[in-house]
């Protein structure tokens, strides 16, 4: 029996991917909505597999998965998101979970993602493979980069994960201010995703 914990802020989402598992002979899920809970849970009750949102109020699904890693290092980490799932895949290749899936999956996905986790394998999609290809791009000049302090701020939620929307709550600005810094940013690092970014700003320390 795979025993699987769901952790998500949404009461509903909660109750509607709690109920994917019904009757799936080999599953059983729980469910959790405070991410302030689950350090007791995990000494408490671990589980084989926690599917996690990524953007929770106050932490999101990249910390809280650490976390449970720390106190359970044989923990199955999936983060589920309705982002763009090819912004997470640093996560993957750093190994610091073990999965990415999208909340817009069939049902059967996410059944054979949790399966394939649990035998230690990856399912993933084919752009998985281009994202893999950019590691290998030439590196842009190693001149100064003129990003401002505001810039430095976005660039370090990036790299944590944060969506724009969380962005801007957290540095009191409008999406739409935080999109325009983030295209700036891109141009400056010669990208074009979050996750080459964040890679980008990792690779030349632009970040603490």
């Amino acid at each position: 029996m795979i025993n699987i914990l769901i952790i998500d802020d949404h009461p509903i989402v909660l109750e509607g991917s709690k109920n994917l598992f019904n009757n799936i002979d080999d599953m059983r899920a729980d469910t959790e909505k405070n991410p302030a809970n689950i350090p007791e849970i995990v000494q408490k009750t671990p589980y084989d597999v926690y599917l996690i949102d990524i953007n929770m109020p106050g932490t999101n699904g990249i910390d809280v998965g650490a976390t449970i890693c720390s106190l359970q290092p044989d923990a199955k980490i999936i983060l589920y998101t309705g982002d763009q799932i090819e912004d997470y895949y640093s996560l993957i290749v750093e190994k610091k979970i073990h999965g990415l899936l999208s909340k817009t999956v069939t049902k059967e996905r996410i059944l054979r993602t949790i399966r394939s986790t649990m035998d230690g394998d990856i399912i993933l999609p084919w752009s998985f493979v281009d994202f893999v290809q950019k590691l290998d791009k030439p590196q842009i000049s190693k001149q100064p980069l003129l990003l401002n302090e505001r810039e430095k701020k976005i660039l370090q939620f990036v790299v944590q994960g944060y969506t724009n929307s969380a962005i801007a709550l957290e540095i009191d600005l409008t999406p739409r201010t935080v999109e325009r810094n983030l295209s700036h940013i891109y141009h400056l690092l010669n990208v074009t995703t979050r996750t080459e970014a964040a890679l980008m700003a990792k690779e030349l320390k632009l970040i603490d």
